[in-house]
């Protein structure tokens, strides 16, 4: 049986995240996880132990911070343990468990990287904002057209990585926020490794706040910026 391993960045995610792994446990009882948890002061570490999951490895981040780096330790960490796959996703359940079954066999036929993806025939979203679609969308046609990617959502931070794609994305040394997602994409389609998408109903969270600040959209765009020169 492969192992895999799913990586999930918390701050401030104590209302969702031990239910998370609670409903991804029953769904995949095989799964090991690996929380990325950058200091949260809402308890979230201490909610975790509680739960006394043996497939939990917590890694607590003192003075880091960041999306895209807290990925970067959680796949560098699954890499050492030698995971054949590595899941990423979000905490607060916009990321529905249910699609992880069907997205980890697809990566089995031949992807490097399984999107969940929004923006494919059968994925969509629900309940956000005429603000945040108009962000999401736009960012994605920038993306594929400045970099001439086949893949329909750049963004999405719902994945299943190969041991080599997650290899490749690890090379985004300067990526530490929500640019990761597309410096990921950049380096595997610049690699060469298959991506592949599957449609998922993308539900905006229920409890907690969203860590998207106009300052990481204006980091997502200087990055993009520089993708482009650079290539």
């Amino acid at each position: 049986m492969a192992k895999i391993s799913v990586v999930i960045p918390t701050f401030n995610e104590k209302e969702n995240i031990v239910k998370l792994l609670i409903r991804l446990n029953e769904i995949l009882p095989s799964l090991s996880f690996i929380v990325v948890d950058d200091n949260s002061p809402d308890g979230t570490e201490e909610s975790l132990k509680k739960l006394n999951l043996k497939n939990l490895e917590l890694i607590i981040r003192k003075n880091e911070k960041g999306l895209g780096s807290a990925i970067k330790t959680g796949l560098s960490r699954a890499l050492e343990l030698e995971s054949e796959y590595i899941v990423t996703m979000d905490a607060d359940f916009s990321h529905d468990p249910s699609y992880l079954p069907s997205m980890l066999e697809m990566a089995k036929t031949g992807y490097g990287l399984v999107i969940g993806s929004r923006y494919v025939k059968g994925g969509g979203i629900e309940n956000w904002p005429l603000k945040r679609r108009i962000i999401s969308k736009g960012a994605n046609f920038l993306f594929r057209t400045a970099m001439r990617s086949y893949v329909h959502d750049n963004t999405s931070n719902y994945r299943v990585y190969s041991m080599n794609a997650a290899k490749e994305a690890l090379n985004c040394n300067s990526a530490d926020g929500y640019e990761f997602q597309i410096c990921a994409v950049f380096r595997i389609l610049k690699s060469g490794i298959k991506i592949g998408e599957y449609p998922i109903i993308f539900r905006d969270r229920e409890i907690g706040k969203s860590k998207l600040s106009n300052v990481e959209i204006f980091r997502w765009f200087k990055f993009l910026l520089s993708l482009l020169v650079s290539s």
